[in-house]
């Protein structure tokens, strides 16, 4: 027997940087380029950055300074100012926040800015992956976009003539919701948030109506509905009353949960295994959907980055890039949602591999 040398503290930190640059050399080669990898991770920072609460970057900042060893400062420099568009916005943010002065004309309205929640990241467009608009007619609340105006109108009068272009589908709310016995706190997009502010003035609203009074489709009321009814909060039922009720008879309508719905779910069941849901208690399969939607535009992503791809090498490459929130799912539950994407003529799937369909 003979012991194993002992290395040095330089050998050993030379091995450790050797192991990093193979780890990235692996990951060049799933991807098949240098840029496609730099162009992969600018995609996810910037979901990252548009989805954070607050403007604290560091972890971000630190994982891009050490690519840039790796890759260069050229090659990440439209990363680096999507950071500084984040630091930015905290410095404006204060600005606009701060109580102007009494003899600013023009500037009264501004006070009550510095006890708004409403925080603004201001991003130049030139340097961020095109931004997604799922729905480019989507009406903010009175209450919400009253926010947003008073924001607009003083940082005008900071930055003038610039003005905002806001983005009303992105970003973060935080919301507590007291309802009845239940008592929640969540990170929900501003669309699902305005769909449940709608029912503090009406606890009954059919999808029709509702999409129309939201200005979004239907399909993307559903898939925002599908939140509050996994909490509990809501519950989807089939109309029953005319038209001239306001709900046509079979049209889906949303509804605020009671007590007796807890008794419903159990009561009804067998009912829901020949009418096919739509009852007060979403199925196991919606909520395995919901679980998984947020890994949706990764894979719709990675599918635009190569031709097809294998459902193994879908699952080791969401599981190597996806932090927040971690992927911890299956292959089988992967498959089951690349599936509905195929049922939704989002993905295509030709044999073992997936591809994205074409528009």
């Amino acid at each position: 027997w003979e012991p194993e040398p002992v290395e040095s503290e330089a050998a050993s930190s030379r091995g450790r940087r050797r192991h990093v640059d193979d780890e990235l050399g692996h990951l060049i080669g799933i991807y098949g380029s240098k840029e496609l990898l730099i162009n992969e991770y600018r995609n996810m920072l910037a979901e990252r950055l548009l989805t954070k609460v607050g403007y604290d970057v560091d972890r971000e900042t630190h994982t891009l300074e050490l690519l840039k060893l790796r890759f260069g400062e050229s090659s990440l420099h439209k990363c680096e100012v999507m950071l500084k568009d984040v630091n930015d916005s905290k410095r404006i943010n204060g600005n606009v926040k701060a109580a102007p002065s009494p003899l600013v004309p023009g500037t009264q309205s501004a006070t009550a800015l510095g006890e708004s929640p409403l925080d603004a990241t201001i991003v130049s467009a030139l340097f961020w992956p095109p931004i997604s608009n799922e729905a480019p007619d989507f009406v903010l609340p009175p209450a919400m976009q009253g926010m947003i105006d008073a924001y607009g109108r003083r940082y005008h009068h900071l930055k003038a003539p610039r003005q905002m272009n806001w983005k009303p589908t992105l970003g973060t709310v935080l919301v507590e919701v007291v309802h009845g016995e239940l008592t929640l706190e969540l990170s929900v997009s501003p669309m699902e948030a305005t769909v449940l502010m709608h029912f503090q003035t009406k606890t009954r609203w059919g999808l029709d109506e509702l999409a129309q009074e939201m200005g979004i489709s239907k399909t993307v009321l559903r898939r925002k509905v599908l939140v509050w009814i996994n909490q509990g909060v809501l519950a989807e039922e089939k109309g029953e009353r005319s038209e001239a009720g306001g709900i046509a008879e079979g049209v889906p309508f949303y509804r605020l949960t009671s007590s007796e719905d807890s008794k419903a779910a159990f009561g009804g069941a067998a009912d829901d295994e020949e009418g096919g849901g739509g009852g007060a208690v979403a199925s196991a399969e919606d909520q395995a959907a919901a679980g998984m939607k947020v890994y949706e535009q990764y894979v719709i992503g990675m599918l635009t980055n190569f031709p097809s791809l294998p459902l193994d090498r879908i699952h080791n490459m969401l599981k190597m890039f996806v932090a927040e929130p971690a992927y911890d799912k299956s292959a089988d539950q992967l498959e089951g949602f690349l599936n509905q994407l195929v049922a939704e003529d989002k993905v295509v799937l030709e044999g073992t591999q997936y591809r994205r369909r074409a528009a």
